[in-house]
């Protein structure tokens, strides 16, 4: 909490929705890689039922069709891996732009 009468050191309008909708996006992505690689790990065992990330409701649920296929799994975590990295750049370049800001304010 800030003091009364006294600015805050960096405005909060420098803080917008990005950075929030970026750790929601990456914390998906990272329990999608959990239930994808969960699915691969299990592939060898006749009685497991395959999941499927659901955004929606941010949790695993089982797939209707009980078989893993390795090759929909190795692409789903392929394109899951690039959704993260995507993230993470893109995240990394705010953080970059804000320090950018910072730096520049005490030359």
């Amino acid at each position: 909490m800030i003091a009364e009468g006294i600015e805050p050191v960096v405005p909060t309008e420098m803080y917008d929705n990005t950075f929030i909708r970026l750790q929601e996006s990456i914390d998906k992505a990272t329990k999608k890689h959990a239930v994808i690689a969960q699915n691969i790990a299990n592939i060898n065992n006749p009685n497991y039922e395959a999941l499927e990330f659901d955004e929606a409701l941010d949790k695993a649920v089982k797939r209707s069709n009980r078989k893993v296929v390795l090759e929909e799994e190795m692409a789903a975590l392929s394109q899951n891996s690039i959704r993260h990295s995507a993230y993470i750049k893109l995240l990394a370049s705010k953080i970059n732009i804000i320090h950018t800001v910072i730096t520049q304010g005490r030359k």
